[in-house]
């Protein structure tokens, strides 16, 4: 009884976790491209897996028991293995695949559209008074009294 509530357990933490992970990946197509998609790929297959699982050891096993025979449980370990392998190898690709670097918004240029300048535009600063003195008015100098 025991066991089946920890089974239970485990396969639905681990199911919430794949889950997760198809939704993240999926969200980060946009950022990552090719990468995320190997990413829920790798998920995916994960949490197939996880069914897979699911249903051979909390159906298949226990309504068949004894007549399965060891060739059939060797064949459930095989596609267990499959589901297992191939999922965590995709995500290991996803982590190591090649991203392509984010390109900065270029405005559109081109006739019709002003030329942007190479350096950024600083706004006009104003000096402090010290370094404008105020000017006399017209035809007024300063040595005169």
């Amino acid at each position: 009884m025991l066991a089946d509530i920890s089974n239970i357990l485990t396969f639905a933490v681990m199911g919430i976790l794949l889950l997760f992970g198809v939704i993240v990946t999926a969200m980060a197509r946009r950022a990552h491209g090719s990468a995320a998609m190997i990413g829920m790929g790798g998920c995916i297959l994960l949490l197939l897996g996880l069914a897979f699982d699911g249903f051979r050891s909390f159906v298949l096993y226990p309504q068949l028991g004894a007549s399965l025979g060891m060739e059939a449980v060797t064949v459930t370990n095989l596609v267990s293995l499959l589901f297992n392998a191939g999922g965590t190898a995709l995500l290991i690709w996803a982590v190591v695949a090649r991203r392509n670097p984010r390109q900065p918004a270029q405005p559109p240029q081109g006739p019709g559209w002003p030329q942007q300048p190479p350096y950024p535009q600083q706004p006009y600063q104003q000096q402090p008074d010290w370094q404008n003195p105020p000017q006399p008015p017209y035809g007024q100098s300063h040595g005169q009294s």
